[in-house]
């Protein structure tokens, strides 16, 4: 972003984090110093668990829809990846003799919501209002997270209209808010069990979801020469079990059968089949190459533009800064807002702790008393402080010290590890600690919470497998007194080095500070 849109960018998220905040009830001293995308991770955190509003939009909430739409609206702006989805080439040329609906539809994979298009369908649940899990990488989770909190409330308003759920292979449609897209379609395909084969209704479903939402853009934009683009996903294939080569001959006959029986009132439209994944793209490849006429051949799936864009921007660069929030550590499987995480690492947490079904939970909580807080910190640090290379189910850190070691093998000292993360992956997974600047805090580390001076600070380690000797895990505790951390110099209550109050000690992470700051100066000053 320009320094001018930049400085508006961080203004608005911030604004619109501390709202929402304050109305979940969390404190706001973690803000002042956590990054910009740390701080987009909270908000996006807190929009998807977010309710709509039980009536009518007050002042207040719509100042609120006012300042995530202009939030989203700059988001966009930057975004160098939205495609007309019109201009997308249709499988069979418009001139062909024997084109028979092939001139009307599109394959492409990338993500739903970069298309700019008259309507996008979104693969909804019986409820229609969203994906309420932060951590679900769900189509209805990402419209409604890129669309924002206006889809919901309109999605709220349809329901409390009608009074019931949604019933399955139907559809409904709203204005797409902040994307690109003018419209969302909205419809609920059916759901199966892991493995079984879906019946002929299930099918007849799958393949109403598709005509149905059809049906409804046809009666919004109504009978027009003008360009017409609706993007439809594959409905049911994912949580919902639908197994992808039996829905991908339903939905392309599916949609064929329907332009051929609408054909004067859509001539100037295109249909997209869009995939996000390779094997749904070639599902819809084969097929569709079967049905057409004559040895037609589409193209292989594409590499997406942007990650082809930033590969020659990583190649093309003199130095490297690795700038890591949330994300990177959750990209290596330590995703602070999923339930299933937690369930791994604290199995029996929630009988003791109900409201911890993340976590994200955990932050800022501080109705424990000392031994629990300390059981549970403890048990946590202990696995993703100290013993995270045993439990990664993905080897991000590697990819990304095969890139960090290229600039470093051909400059050495031209690339640096800026991070808000106080997990200490970077160290544990084997990279120079001299490249890297701790911002937040670590959980390395355990401090005097008065502090009785600023040198109140020592290794965690210590205090951690001193305590845990007498931890219980049917009820989290430390058992032990003397396995509570005391501060050595004063004998007061301790904390681990994290920014969560004033009483932080910045003053350990001063030196570090140093060092990058000495690095980045020299970067910018050649």
């Amino acid at each position: 972003m320009a320094p001018s849109v930049s400085s508006s960018y961080n203004t608005l998220l911030r604004g619109v984090a501390s709202k929402l905040l304050t109305e979940a009830g969390y404190g706001l001293h973690h803000l002042h110093h956590a990054s910009s995308s740390d701080i987009r991770d909270i908000v996006h955190h807190l929009l998807v668990v977010r309710p709509p509003p039980d009536d009518s939009v007050d002042t207040s909430e719509e100042e609120l829809y006012s300042q995530i739409d202009s939030l989203l609206h700059l988001e966009l702006t930057q975004r160098k990846t939205i495609v007309d989805a019109y201009n997308l080439p249709p499988v069979m040329s418009s001139s062909s003799p024997d084109a028979r609906g092939f001139e009307q539809i599109a394959l492409w994979k990338g993500d739903i919501t970069t298309l700019k298009a008259t309507a996008i369908v979104n693969a909804a649940n019986s409820a229609l209002l969203g994906c309420f899990q932060p951590s679900h990488k769900c189509i209805d989770n990402v419209i409604h997270s890129m669309a924002g909190p206006r889809l919901r409330a309109a999605c709220h308003d349809i329901m409390s209209r009608q009074a019931k759920e949604e019933a399955v292979g139907n559809a409904q449609i709203t204005p797409g808010f902040a994307l690109p897209a003018s419209y969302v379609l909205h419809t609920v395909g059916p759901q199966l069990r892991h493995g079984s084969q879906p019946t002929a209704s299930e099918r007849e479903q799958l393949q109403s979801c598709y005509t149905k939402s059809l049906d409804l853009l046809l009666k919004k934009v109504g009978q027009t020469e003008e360009h017409v683009s609706v993007a439809l996903p594959c409905i049911s294939t994912g949580l919902f079990a639908f197994p992808s080569d039996v829905a991908v001959p339903l939905a392309v006959d599916g949609v064929l059968e329907w332009l051929a029986e609408h054909q004067e009132q859509t001539r100037g439209w295109r249909v997209i089949f869009n995939t996000f994944l390779k094997r749904d793209y070639d599902l819809y490849k084969d097929y569709i190459e079967s049905k057409c006429p004559g040895n037609m051949t589409l193209p292989p799936a594409p590499v997406s533009s942007a990650l082809q864009s930033a590969l020659r921007t990583v190649q093309d660069a003199d130095y490297l800064l690795v700038a890591a929030g949330a994300g990177m550590s959750a990209a290596a499987g330590l995703d602070y807002t999923s339930e299933a995480v937690m369930k791994k690492f604290h199995p029996g947490i929630r009988k003791i702790l109900p409201s911890f079904r993340t976590m994200y939970n955990s932050i800022g909580y501080t109705k424990w008393d000392e031994a629990l807080m300390w059981g549970y910190l403890f048990k946590q640090i202990s696995m993703v402080r100290f013993d995270w290379v045993r439990h990664r189910t993905v080897p991000t850190y590697d990819y990304l010290k095969t890139i960090f070691n290229s600039f470093e093998s051909r400059n050495p000292g031209s690339a640096f590890i800026e991070t808000s993360n106080a997990d200490g992956m970077f160290e544990q997974e084997g990279f120079d600690t001299k490249t890297i600047y701790i911002m937040q805090g670590d959980y390395g580390r355990i401090q005097c919470s008065k502090p009785c001076s600023e040198d109140s600070v020592w290794s965690s380690r210590p205090f951690m497998e001193k305590a845990l000797k007498s931890f219980n895990p049917e009820t989290y505790r430390i058992e032990d007194p003397a396995g509570i951390p005391k501060c050595p110099k004063c004998g007061g209550k301790m904390f681990l080095l994290l920014r969560v109050d004033d009483t932080f000690l910045q003053s350990a992470l001063e030196e570090g500070r140093a060092v990058y700051n000495k690095w980045l100066a020299g970067v910018l000053n050649r």
